[in-house]
């Protein structure tokens, strides 16, 4: 097999060029039907589109033509995921570990799919790999991410705690919260720039998008899974289409090379591209697709322009746990604020901040869930929930977790389950070691109380 072509179609494939990198792919196995390598990475496009299925498939006859290749394994088990398929997913990725007993990627994979106990030997084997000197560091920041969860599960955390914070000190990502302002005070600033109307754009015949949004962790995916379960609606996931359309706009907006004409086509454009996405989401009687990219709060004085009549929910939850949360996971991309607490912090504030303008601007426009009331009082909220969506009540959302459906984002465990109360106050366990973050919350207060350097002492 020409390697050539295999490192041109993955350079391709990796900058997000899918048809030209397909092309090769398809090439290739025109050569040699048996080639493992192209129908491995064509098996990955195509559950990037969404047909799920059809690359588990290609990944599997793959593995059945080279069963040695960790890598293989490791992302068939991101799709058996993916699926709701943990048993094989699991069987995956102690295979891949098995082939490669360093793939620290396949070892956070593990680790999010399971519950350990103290006796699990997955932690002194962690340990272990953590003590050698030849694991590079892109494997050891993965590797203390796993560790980090084993020792959450087990009730130890400062050990866990200590884990994480390494794992973000190797996995972390530039970040400038003065750049991060700036944008935001353009997105306020040139929402003006709005033309006054729609000029007919709007449609009653089409398909309507609702929009979730707020911070990573903070119950998106679960409120998208209590709307998905409805009979009226399909969940697309987390689409990054909206940032790409409309970043740009605000960038030519504040540079000054855009006139009101140029906003006024562009933002046709915008819509249009947009429904045609969230169209092929659509299926027979639905009535709405769901959008659950939560940092979609960025651009909603725009989104609610361009579909006035979209529900926007807003879901908010304590601001420590989702803060914890999110310096829990490692994140593949767009969250670079969160590998550091202080920044964590920072960003938060930025966020609520663009949402208490989002708020008054829209009058009324945006729905907020509070994820503890929701877990408190499911009914009503899951009520409220529809209700503020147009949608009759159906007891099917009250069962969310039966719904089976393709799931992509972290919590794809947890929507699965019924309700738990265990996540709210979180937080509270690794209270010693948030001072960063809560400062940068101005939350200081619900720490506990320092009574000499180093020492705390609750209140």
């Amino acid at each position: 097999m020409p390697q050539s072509a295999i490192k041109e179609a993955l350079a391709l494939h990796q900058a997000g060029q899918w048809q030209q990198a397909e092309k090769i792919y398809r090439q290739l196995l025109a050569e040699d039907e048996a080639s493992p390598d192209p129908l491995h990475l064509l098996g990955l496009i195509e559950a990037e589109r969404g047909q799920i299925d059809l690359g588990i498939n290609m990944i599997e006859r793959a593995i059945g033509l080279n069963p040695t290749m960790a890598a293989y394994h490791h992302n068939l088990a991101g799709l058996y995921r993916r699926v709701g398929r943990f048993d094989a997913a699991i069987a995956r990725f102690e295979s891949a570990i098995s082939l490669n007993p360093i793939y620290g990627e396949a070892y956070q994979g593990l680790a999010e799919m399971k519950h350990f106990d103290a006796g699990d030997p997955l932690g002194q084997q962690l340990t272990s790999l953590l003590q050698r000197t030849d694991v590079p560091d892109r494997e050891r920041s993965y590797l203390q991410f796993a560790a980090g969860k084993f020792f959450d599960d087990v009730g130890e955390p400062a050990t866990a705690f200590g884990h994480f914070k390494q794992a973000n000190r190797l996995a972390g990502r530039p970040f400038s919260i003065q750049d991060q302002r700036a944008f935001f005070k353009d997105v306020i600033y040139h929402a003006r720039d709005l033309p006054s109307d729609q000029g007919g754009m709007e449609s009653s015949n089409e398909v309507t998008p609702i929009f979730v949004v707020g911070m990573p962790r903070s119950g998106t995916t679960l409120v998208e899974q209590i709307l998905a379960s409805h009979s009226g609606v399909v969940g697309a996931g987390e689409l990054s289409d909206i940032a790409q359309l409309l970043r740009p706009i605000i960038h030519s907006l504040a540079s000054g090379r855009m006139t009101q004409t140029q906003l006024q086509v562009s933002l046709g454009h915008v819509r249009q591209r947009y429904l045609d996405v969230v169209s092929k989401f659509a299926e027979a009687d639905v009535r709405y697709v769901v959008d659950k990219h939560p940092l979609n709060f960025q651009y909603l004085g725009y989104m609610h322009w361009l579909w006035p009549q979209a529900p926007i929910i807003h879901v908010v939850r304590d601001p420590l746990d989702t803060c914890v949360s999110c310096f829990f996971q490692n994140f593949t991309h767009g969250q670079n604020y969160s590998f550091d607490l202080t920044h964590l912090g920072l960003f938060y504030q930025e966020y609520r901040r663009l949402m208490r303008h989002w708020s008054e601007d829209l009058k009324g426009a945006v729905t907020e869930v509070h994820y503890e009331r929701l877990v408190e009082d499911p009914e009503s909220s899951i009520r409220r929930l529809l209700e503020r969506c147009d949608l009759s009540f159906e007891a099917a959302c009250l069962s969310f977790h039966s719904t089976e459906r393709v799931v992509e984002t972290a919590s794809f465990r947890q929507v699965r389950q019924p309700l738990y109360r265990h996540a709210i106050g979180r937080y509270k366990a690794y209270a010693a070691y948030l001072l960063p973050l809560a400062r940068a919350l101005g939350l200081e207060d619900r720490l506990p109380i320092v009574v000499s350097e180093g020492s705390r002492l609750s209140e």
